[in-house]
């Protein structure tokens, strides 16, 4: 069992094996290597990402999907190579919020995403070379377009299916 402080959540206490390692941090955090995955509350699809190495330090995550259904990673094997993914299906990827006062300012960091598996607790910041994506994607504009677009049904498909895996993968 494993007790820390965090400024957000008070004391946590956990058990290892929820622990999830990033062997080499964050960008512009790369001491931070221990993490626990925190659900925001029960109907949110936002996560915290609460280093235990500083307890001040958490990040807020969204699956991309849930936003931007396009959205896709292209890595080389060797990218990921020390994540130790045995298929594509264990992978979860996760991008890091930034949340200003006004909700509909809010941004999503799709040129930096997350790949963690979580069937043996290992994460890893990854950039991408694709110029479509930026470290402040307006969430809100992204959704604004798939609305105006009529591709309503889409957007709630891809809405359920990452809900759902989410669910699948805790």
């Amino acid at each position: 069992m494993i007790k820390f402080k965090t400024t957000r959540f008070g004391e946590i206490e956990l058990q290892e094996e929820e622990l999830i390692t990033l062997p080499k941090g964050l960008i512009g955090f790369p001491e931070l290597k221990k993490f626990v995955l925190l659900d925001h509350d029960k109907e949110s699809p936002f996560k915290w990402l609460q280093s235990t190495d500083d307890g001040a330090i958490a990040f807020v995550l969204l699956n991309p999907l849930l936003f931007k259904p396009d959205f896709t990673v292209e890595v080389s094997l060797p990218e990921v190579s020390d994540l130790e993914l045995e298929n594509e299906e264990d992978a979860v990827i996760s991008v890091i919020v930034t949340m200003p006062g006004k909700p509909e300012n809010m941004t999503a960091n799709l040129k930096a995403p997350l790949i963690f598996n979580l069937k043996n607790r290992m994460g890893k910041q990854i950039i991408l070379n694709d110029q479509n994506y930026t470290t402040r994607h307006n969430i809100m504009d992204e959704m604004k377009k798939y609305a105006a677009s009529g591709d309503q049904e889409q957007l709630q498909e891809v809405i359920d299916r990452a809900k759902n895996d989410a669910s699948a993968s805790e």
